[in-house]
């Protein structure tokens, strides 16, 4: 089974925090039993304006290049793309 990593940084000082924790409730959601142990997920606080999602290791949004905060489907859609590609 493929294994699943995904990284959410987000900017304290911008109130980012309540959103990154919305989002990784619902990739939990939709993915965690899916994946059970062979997935992690990581919130890394940071600063600057940043909201950037990583998975397995690639950027998939950046809330500088997209001027606005990501969606759960946003993100699903990515990690589909990626589990695609692998098989």
């Amino acid at each position: 089974m493929a294994k699943l990593s995904i990284r959410i940084s987000y900017c304290v000082p911008c109130g980012h925090q309540p959103h990154a924790i919305q989002l990784a409730n619902q990739l939990l959601g939709d993915y965690g039993m899916r994946f059970n142990r062979n997935m992690e997920l990581t919130l890394v606080p940071v600063d600057k304006g940043e909201f950037d999602v990583f998975v397995n290791g690639e950027k998939v949004f950046s809330r500088h290049e997209a001027q606005r905060l990501p969606t759960a489907d946003d993100i699903k859609q990515a990690i589909e793309q990626r589990l695609a590609a692998v098989g």
